[in-house]
């Protein structure tokens, strides 16, 4: 099984995102939506370099953060609606 790294955080993942120009896969877990990334050493260095300040584009990463929360929030909903 592939390991996979975890975060509830949208800044992070987004930028995660755009540096490996991968998107997240999703867990909804007690109401919460995960960003799911594999885990690689592609993944530790855009970490780092998040970490440490790497420019980004404004305009590429806000876009990616507003694609990410929607697709948060349909997943959290879709998940609220099963439980019904």
């Amino acid at each position: 099984m592939e390991k996979e790294f975890i975060s509830a955080d949208l800044y992070l993942s987004s930028a995660i995102s755009i540096l490996l120009k991968i998107q997240p896969t999703f867990k909804v877990e007690n109401g919460r939506t995960l960003f799911v990334f594999p885990v690689n050493d592609d993944l530790y260095k855009a970490m780092n370099a998040y970490n440490n300040g790497i420019p980004i584009n404004a305009i590429e990463y806000a876009q990616q953060i507003k694609r990410l929360r929607a697709e948060m929030l349909l997943r959290r909903k879709m998940d609220s609606g099963n439980d019904r």
